[in-house]
This record gives C-alpha cells, structure tokens and sequence, in this order.
C-alpha cells in the first residue's frame, strides 16, 4: 500500500472493464496490518466504493522472508501524510484467506487475481484451497526482475544483484506459486525500468485531477515530492500493471519459464514455470493512459485542496516569495513550495512565520547573530514552515509541501553547508487564519 499501489488500486477501480471484487493487503509488505486496513478503507470510501471487503494477511513470512526496511514501513503505516480521519469500526477485522476465496467463489466467472506486492496471501489461499489454481483466470503481478538490475539494496545486496523486493520479501510465496499450474504475467522491472515516475507528473495532474484517482495521486504526489525526483529511482511499479491489465499491449511481451532461487531471485530455466513476462514498456503511451484512468469517473469524496502554492528564487543575492491562494486571501493551511535556486552552489528556503508581537525586522536580527554551532533551536515566536533545498546546486526547481501559519511568513534563502550557513531573509506577506 505504498504511492504506486495507491495509485493503481484507484485506476482499477474506475477500469469499466474490471469489477473489483475484493483487496487483501500483505502483511509482508510495507505496510503493517492495521496501517494498512486504515489506508484501504480511506481509500475505497474516497473513491465511492466503501462496501468492496478488505483484510489483511499474516505479517511474518516464510523462512526466507525478508522485511520492509523499518522507516519504509513507518511512512507506509502513515499513508505518507493522508489526512485520515478516524474510522470508527466493530468486530474483527477480516482474514485475508477467506476474503479472497469467497471471491474467487462468488465471482459470476473466473476471476484474474492482481498482485501487486508480496505473495504471502496467496500461498495461504492456495495452501487452504487447492482448487483455487483450476479456478481463476491467472495471476497478473508486478514482482521480480528477469534480464534487469534489482532495486534491493540492503545487507550488502546491490543493484548488481537481480532482485525485487516483492519477491525478496517472501521469497518461499513465489516459489509456492510458481509449483502450481497458474497461468502468470509478470510485470517485473525489466517492464517497469522503462516508465520512471516523470518529474512533472504533480504538475500534469495539477491541470485535471476532478476525478477522485488523479486527486489522491495529485495529493500524494504534493505530499512526497520525492517521488518525482530523478535520483530518487522511483518508477510507475504498480501503475503500470494496473494499466496493463485491459490494455496489454502497452508493453512487449515474451514466454519466459522461470525458476525462483534465493532472495526470489527469478532464473530461466526449462524446468521452471511457464510465464509472460513484460520486457519493455512505451512510457508515452503508459503515462497517457495512466493519467486517463485516474481522471475517469466522479470526483473524490472528500477533495484534496491546496490553500495555496509558493514559488521562491534565490539568484545567491535575493531571496524572493510569490503566494497565490485558493481564495483571494492568503490563509494558513497547507502549501505547495517550489523553489529554483542559483547554479553551482548548494542552496536552499525555508518558508518562516513570526508570531506576534515579535516582527520580521526582529527575525532578520536574530539570523545575523545566530550561531548554529552553539543554537540550533530558534525562539519560540519563530515558526518554521515548509523546507526544500537544491544539494547539489543544479538551478532546477524543486518543492515541498508543508503547513504555512497565520503570521507574518516570509522566505529565508540559505547557502553553503551546515554549521556554516548564510541566511538571505526576503520580504514577508501577511497569512491569515481561515474564516
């Protein structure tokens, strides 16, 4: 339950040729159970679809299996900063087995299972019911790597080493899976690697996202703006499956019979299973059809709405803020920061509000006499909004959102590195609070 799930459960939901009959969440995944049950539940109400039943599945893997790193599963478990309010709810929550084969056997046909992170449910589906294999129409998953670098990079494994962590999480599920008849597509980053996250997907989205996938995805992407940064390696993992699910020919397909050994290390081998793999992907045609399947249909149930955008340069002398707002009066609330600073030196802004009765003259004082080495906290009346930096000086704009006060708030441009910062304050605007 990660971006990339998020985003491609909203597309399938509004697919007019999928009908949704359950969601089960891995509990080997990046998400523990009750994050997970929380986000999933959010989600389907957002998208006007609160009945479709959900649970998750065990959180311990097979003997083999290998966790989320800790501060992964943290933001995960935080639904990267979704305002979720709390859910009410009673009885115990669902098991994801029975989930999953009551709808296997309540599907009016043979049902296509979309697995999009680590296979721990399915084994246990399986395991329980045998006859599920003879009774499903196969299995379209995003996991593993074929002929590509991995993305597990943790215990001494690199991208040398060709690994995926939906597989690497629970590597004896895929090799249960793989010992049954299933028809499989894989989707693995041979596909992916073609379809990075494009740098200016927020802003893409930002033009339309009325329907309630491409307003969770928008929102999302505000929130992380990492995710749209090139160094970052993110790509449309989840997305793409989803997309490729009704519109296969997005990608190029070929048989492959794989094997799968350790760390869910995928091999060929003539002895293994029988599968297609997507070995390549048409990133214009997929970001198209992604952006179409997350503005379909009606908008979210509750809309995300910024209170307002900030764009602020720094050319190494000035430091300079434009607000704009969702209303003609600037009010607290949160932000978008862009930020564009001077080439060939690390720079960055920080948005800062000054709490009555102390004013911006007092700040600028306060920054010319500060001395970070021994003062690291700034007084209380000094109120730190949104952050963003340029490390590595490329003059490209890059942004962040975050909670801006009602104050007097105003941008202080920074150059150099820490302790031996120089602060550059701006001209501050007045933000009030909402009526």
């Amino acid at each position: 339950m990660d971006h990339s799930d998020l985003a491609a459960i909203a597309a399938l939901l509004r697919d007019p040729a999928v009908d949704v009959r359950s969601i089960t969440i891995s509990g080997t995944g990046l998400v523990h159970c009750s994050g997970g049950r929380r986000v999933t539940r959010y989600l389907l109400e957002q998208m006007g679809v609160p009945d479709i039943p959900f649970a998750c599945g065990r959180e311990d893997g097979g003997p083999d299996a290998r966790p989320f790193p800790d501060d992964w599963r943290a933001v995960a478990d935080d639904a990267y900063g979704l305002d979720i309010p709390p859910q009410p709810q009673s009885g115990l929550p669902q098991d994801a087995t029975s989930v999953l084969l009551e709808a296997v056997a309540m599907s009016p046909s043979a049902p296509t299972i979309v697995a999009l992170g680590p296979w721990t449910n399915l084994e246990d589906a399986f395991a329980a019911d045998p006859t599920v294999a003879d009774r499903i129409a196969g299995l379209h998953a995003m996991l593993g790597v074929v002929d590509a670098p991995g993305n597990v990079m943790v215990d001494g494994w690199t991208a040398d080493d060709p690994l995926e962590w939906n597989a690497f999480a629970d590597p004896s599920s895929v090799t249960a899976i793989f010992a049954t008849d299933v028809p499989i597509d894989l989707v693995p980053l041979d596909a992916t690697g073609d379809v990075p996250v494009p740098p200016d997907l927020a802003d893409r989205l930002a033009q339309d996202h009325a329907g309630a996938g491409a307003d969770l995805m928008y929102e999302l992407l505000v929130r992380n703006p990492s995710r749209l940064r090139v160094d970052e390696g993110q790509q449309l993992w989840d997305e793409l499956a989803a997309v490729t699910l009704t519109t296969p020919d997005l990608v190029t397909w070929q048989p492959a019979t794989l094997t799968v050994g350790r760390g869910g290390r995928l091999t060929r081998d003539d002895a293994g299973h029988a599968t297609r793999v997507a070995v390549a992907a048409d990133a214009p045609a997929v970001e198209q059809a992604l952006l179409a399947a997350l503005r379909r249909g009606t908008a979210r149930v509750t809309p995300f709405q910024l209170a307002g955008e900030i764009d602020a340069t720094f050319d190494g002398t000035t430091c300079r803020a434009r607000a704009s707002g969702a209303t003609t009066e600037r009010v607290a609330g949160l932000y978008r920061l862009r930020y564009t600073g001077p080439a060939g030196a690390p720079s960055g802004v920080t948005m800062v509000g000054v709490a009555a009765p102390q004013t911006w003259a007092e700040l600028v004082d306060w920054l010319a006499d500060v001395d970070l080495a021994k003062q690291q906290e700034p007084p209380a009346w000094v109120l730190l909004g949104p952050s963003v930096g340029d490390e590595t000086g490329s003059a490209t704009t890059v942004s962040v959102a975050g909670a801006i006060p009602a104050a007097s708030v105003g941008p202080v441009c920074l150059s150099g590195t820490w302790p031996d910062l120089t602060f550059v304050p701006g001209t501050p605007f007045e933000v009030a609070n909402r009526p």
